[in-house]
């Protein structure tokens, strides 16, 4: 199970490296050579896996698929309802109750409160092009069709030109859930959202470069992550891309939970017996991620 989840990492890396879109894209890579350096990969993979979530197209970090049909619907469980995914098994009880995501995100300005929970119900709306989706908090109406949806958040930092960074732990799994929360509930959009955060992206303020640290007054030199000199899509562009990055997956050893759930015939590995009951991933920022991060937290010093 291990291995496979890496795998899964790996291709969930592989695809957002040439920019492909993972489900509910509305866009198309042009990129012809993308397309057939990763179809060998694909092949390999796409055949066997099935998603058990999603992560929006310009979302970074983690994405996890499954093998098998029950190693799908129990995941699947967890990331609808918790309590429909639990058995008379304890320990795979407790593995459900440990199930969580985290995200990091560098919102523009800082939430009022350093932590919170945010109640706050979704509602999908169609544009007036007729075409277009948005998601937006509901106004409470029994007219309305809305979903729950509950986010605990946690300011990770001060603000430093006008950002601040803030981790996200999503209990209900709704589409653009982390965006519409950080932007409307909050008030504070996520730098390179421009679908939810608009306005005050069009007032936009590129991040200056340092050339002085600002505490010591010593030449300050960009850590950078190895290999890369640019800053496209940074604090330092003018165009930011999304600051939105799966960070760390929690979620239950599948394959040693099986056959306690009736689901497996054959008796435990002695293997899967040493294995932990709980399972952790953590994702790597992307570059634009990394450097707003390495430059941001240079002020800090």
């Amino acid at each position: 199970m291990v291995r496979e989840l890496e795998g899964v990492t790996d291709l969930e890396r592989h695809l957002r490296h040439y920019q492909l879109g993972i489900k509910g894209s509305t866009k198309k890579t042009d990129n012809k050579l993308a397309l057939s350096q990763s179809r060998e990969f694909l092949l390999s993979y796409l055949l066997i896996l099935h998603l058990v979530h999603r992560l929006d197209r310009e979302t970074s970090g983690i994405l996890l698929m499954g093998r098998t049909k029950d190693s799908v619907s129990h995941l699947q469980w967890l990331f609808s309802n918790t309590n429909n995914a639990k058995s008379s098994c304890k320990a795979w009880n407790d593995a459900c109750e440990a199930t969580h995501q985290r995200y990091w995100a560098l919102v523009i300005g800082t939430p009022k409160e350093k932590e919170g929970v945010i109640h706050a119900p979704l509602s999908k709306v169609l544009m007036n092009d007729g075409k277009t989706e948005r998601v937006m908090l509901a106004h409470h109406s029994s007219i309305e069709p809305h979903q729950e949806a509950v986010t605990e958040y946690r300011v990770l930092g001060p603000m430093i030109n006008g950002c601040s960074w803030i981790e996200l732990r999503p209990l209900t799994y709704r589409k653009h859930q982390l965006r519409v929360h950080c932007a409307e509930a909050l008030g504070t959009p996520i730098v390179g959202d421009y679908k939810y955060g608009w306005l005050v992206h069009s007032r936009w303020k590129q991040m200056a470069r340092v050339d002085m640290e600002p505490t010591t007054g010593k030449p300050y030199k960009l850590r950078r992550p190895e290999g890369l000199d640019v800053q496209k899509g940074s604090v330092l562009s003018k165009v930011p891309l999304l600051h939105l990055n799966c960070r760390e997956l929690v979620l239950p050893n599948i394959a040693k939970f099986l056959h306690v759930l009736g689901k497996s015939s054959e008796e435990l590995h002695p293997s899967l017996s040493l294995q932990p009951d709980i399972l952790r991933f953590v994702a790597t920022m992307p570059n634009h991620m990394r450097i707003s991060w390495n430059l941001m937290s240079s002020y800090l010093v």
